[in-house]
């Protein structure tokens, strides 16, 4: 069983107009999504909370995904309701690589990072959050 840790990332919270600034400390890693030869490498929050994977619509078009053309589901939260499509994806994570289950939606086109939720991250890893420490554990499973 492989063991990877990663620092938690800071994120500043306050309105550029306010002198002094205030941060958070999130539970984001970088991830590589691929399908064939193209490649993206971009932030993923380990979130407990999300059911499943979830990242921007425009990632999976530059991967050569159709994004419309994958299995539909609705995303329901505190925003509102998103469409999202379901496509397998190629996932490299320091060297551990698997095809897990990933939904795209252009409507998350300007989120910071992605969602790696229960169903095709938790389901691959122990992960184990240190707050305190700001640090992630993951152990891959195979």
């Amino acid at each position: 069983m492989r063991e990877i840790r990663f620092p938690y990332l800071r994120y500043i919270v306050t309105p550029p107009a306010q002198k002094r600034a205030k941060y958070v400390y999130r539970p984001v890693i970088p991830i590589k999504l691929f399908l064939e030869k193209k490649v993206i490498t971009f932030d993923g929050l380990i979130d407990s909370g999300a059911d499943e994977s979830t990242f921007p619509g425009w990632i999976a078009k530059a991967l050569g995904h159709n994004v419309y053309k994958g299995k539909q589901k609705i995303f329901s939260g505190i925003g509102g309701s998103v469409l999202a499509y379901l496509h397998k994806t190629h996932l490299k994570l320091n060297g551990i690589e698997f095809i897990t289950d990933v939904y795209y939606s252009h409507e998350w086109d300007d989120m910071p990072f992605g969602l790696l939720g229960q169903a095709g991250f938790f389901s691959k890893f122990e992960v184990y959050f240190n707050y305190k420490e700001k640090e992630i554990l993951l152990r891959n499973r195979s």
